[in-house]
């Protein structure tokens, strides 16, 4: 947020009810939670309202949210009809995104994720050559100051398979001859020399790093990335202590090209370069293995579960009863694939608690582990810090108000538990207001840096300005897609020559 806008930093919350330890402990009643800068003070119980409080009664306060993989689509891929599917079908679309002011792009993500009750963000930026990728994180990091809320800035890098799991030539001998030509022209594109791509990640870090704004390396994929692009990020990593994030086996096809490009395992490939760590998250893992998560949780590493995009991108659901078996510890993203295009993060834990519990009787998840996964290993994976997660003194004051009241207006209350009804109703139109180290970022359910309304309409005036590049480029973008549906159906990614 902009110094001359700054949010105010309020002095207390008083709250109704109160999940301090959300998922382990009962609500408390009448709660007065004491702030001080970026930490809270001091929590009682049973506390009388003071003047200087918000909240009030009907609020339920709860720690903050976190979106622990995204990539910032203030546009929506929809909106600009990329219609959802294989995933392997439907990044191609997501190339097509007109040029818009990133700025903006950001600034209407992450007021949306703020508006849910998220106060911190895994931002994956999409790929760029180095001079527009420092120019664009300048736009993220002004973006992440007016909204208030931490961001990670995962800075892309890639340096092989420029149009699919496989060499670029097999890929375009799949393709429509009569398209060829203007298919390598739009996806076929030089890409940038990698020690350029890494001086480019410390010199956004070195100019626009700070206390709100954590950059990290983000090399896309293995199968985008060259054994020495990764070695090289494993080193710089150990040397600076910037964190990386990376996707990893999203999806079957994934899985197939992996086998056959690592017949060791490509987890051991990641440990034998020394990617494996604390420092290390990983986004999906929709087809890990158990050894592959035992080998990743004995690293320290966390995954990403991304319930929402897997199905709508149709990868599978992630192997979360493995995941909990091996004690790796799994946080929850959007992927900026949210089930409505809202990038309401409460609705997105609604779908991952159901999708993720278990079934039948089984128990594979429960309250305390999911909770622990959205307000604690997110921020952590965020920010590189602990004590996340919880209200008590000393901890970050990262904090979301609900209204309560409205959520439950036809319950019983006195056989409702908050849990239980946080997890069955909560949405965005229920967030009072969100606090972000300190600072009062959401109020009365609307962004106190931006005026997202306004915000979105200019983003979707500009985006109609291409409606007719957009259009014109359609014939190619089908070809393409038919031409690694072949490929694909065909095994081309099947018989990558092992690593």
């Amino acid at each position: 947020m902009s110094e001359d806008r700054a949010a105010p930093r309020p002095a207390a919350i008083w709250a109704e009810r109160a999940l301090l330890r959300p998922g382990r402990a009962a609500a408390a009643r009448e709660t007065h939670i004491s702030l001080a800068g970026d930490r809270i003070a001091e929590v009682r119980a049973a506390a009388p309202r003071t003047p200087d409080a918000i909240g009030g009664a009907g609020t339920l306060v709860l720690p903050a949210l976190a979106n622990a993989h995204d990539h910032g689509r203030g546009l929506k891929p929809s909106a600009h009809g990329v219609a959802d599917d294989a995933v392997e079908l439907w990044v191609p679309g997501t190339y097509t995104l007109p040029p818009l002011d990133p700025y903006l792009v950001a600034a209407v993500a992450l007021g949306r994720m703020a508006e849910s009750g998220v106060s911190a963000v895994m931002h994956c930026h999409l790929f760029r050559p180095p001079e527009r990728l420092i120019a664009e994180a300048e736009a993220v990091a002004r973006a992440a100051r007016d909204i208030g809320v931490r961001v990670a800035f995962a800075a892309p890098l890639r340096d092989r398979h420029r149009l699919g799991y496989g060499d670029d030539d097999a890929i375009l001998a799949c393709m429509d001859p009569a398209c060829r030509a203007a298919i390598a022209a739009q996806y076929q594109r030089p890409l940038p020399d990698a020690k350029d791509q890494i001086a480019a990640v410390a010199e956004i870090a070195r100019r626009f790093g700070g206390d709100l704004f954590h950059v990290q390396f983000g090399p896309i994929g293995v199968e985008w990335c060259s054994n020495a692009l990764l070695e090289a990020v494993a080193a710089e990593s150990a040397r600076t202590g910037l964190r990386v994030h990376m996707h990893l086996l999203e999806s079957r096809t994934q899985r197939e090209w992996a086998d056959a490009a690592y017949p060791g395992g490509i987890v051991q490939h990641l440990d034998r370069v020394g990617l494996l760590s604390p420092r290390l998250a990983v986004a999906h893992g929709v087809w890990l293995r158990p050894d592959e998560c035992a080998l990743l949780a004995a690293r320290g590493a966390t995954v990403s579960v991304n319930a929402t995009s897997n199905l709508r991108l149709r990868s599978g659901i992630a192997p979360m009863a493995a995941m909990r078996r091996a004690r790796l510890g799994v946080a929850l993203g959007m992927d900026a694939l949210s089930l409505d295009d809202d990038d309401d993060m409460l609705r997105e834990l609604r779908l991952a608690w159901r999708l993720h519990r278990g079934f039948g009787l089984e128990d594979v998840l429960d309250k305390a582990a999911l909770f622990e996964a959205a307000m604690r290993r997110g921020p952590a994976m965020v920010t590189g810090e602990s004590g996340f997660g919880t209200i008590e003194a000393g901890a970050p004051a990262d904090l979301l108000l609900l209204d309560y009241a409205a959520m439950t207006a036809d319950a019983v209350a006195e056989v409702c538990d908050e849990t239980e009804m946080l997890l069955a109703r909560a949405t965005a139109e229920h967030v009072k207001a969100l606090v972000v180290a300190g600072r009062l970022v959401v109020a009365d359910g609307r962004l106190a840096g931006l005026d997202l309304g306004a915000a979105e309409r200019a983003l979707a005036e500009a985006a109609r300005r291409h409606a007719p590049a957009l259009a014109a480029l359609q014939p190619t973008l089908g070809a393409y897609r038919d031409g690694l549906r072949r490929f694909y159906g065909g095994g081309g990614h099947r018989r990558e020559r092992p690593r």
